[in-house]
């Protein structure tokens, strides 16, 4: 039990530096109106622009809809029971000598909504539309470190916003038989 305790206290302390790393240099470059706008582009209106488009201009697009609307349908569920069994506190929370950019949507850290939620996006997207493979992981990545840029998460929920967001994608897609 001790040891266990020691390497979970060890990877929170490695957390910490590198959410602090990632934000000296986000300083540095005064990266801020950039991270805010990324954020932004994961708040869901994006998503609801591109699912009203897509389906009208490729055959692929109707099949793109149902695996996304199923794969929200899992994600916000999944989403608010880890938000909530985990109860993890903010970076600013942790760090008191950070203020936040923004104000987050909910009171936990992890895992980083807008990450499972960017994630899961690219995963279907590039799924029916291989070609926008590196832009939507771009894109996906660019939320997540917006998230730490902007003092509302640490690494670690960024990396589990990445790995469940796929996995959601994934099920949904094999859900549905694709």
């Amino acid at each position: 039990m001790h040891k266990t305790f020691l390497t979970i206290r060890r990877l929170a302390d490695l957390d910490t530096r590198l959410f602090l790393s990632i934000n000296a240099v986000h300083d540095r470059l005064r990266l801020q109106r950039f991270s805010r706008a990324v954020s932004w582009s994961g708040d869901g209106y994006c998503y609801a622009l591109i699912a009203l488009v897509l389906p009208f201009l490729y055959a692929s697009g109707e099949r793109w809809l149902i695996a996304g609307l199923l794969g929200f349908l899992i994600e916000l569920p999944v989403y608010w029971m880890l938000k909530n069994a985990f109860r993890r506190r903010r970076p600013f929370d942790v760090v008191r000598a950070l203020h936040p950019v923004l104000r987050p949507s909910d009171e936990f850290s992890f895992p980083s909504g807008h990450t499972t939620a960017a994630f899961m996006v690219a995963c279907i997207t590039t799924f029916h539309f291989p070609a926008l493979a590196v832009p939507m992981y771009m894109w996906a990545t660019a939320i997540g470190l917006s998230r730490v840029v902007l003092k509302v998460h640490f690494v670690s929920d960024i990396l589990a916003g990445m790995f469940i967001g796929t996995g959601i994608a994934m099920l949904s897609l094999w859900l549905i038989g694709l």
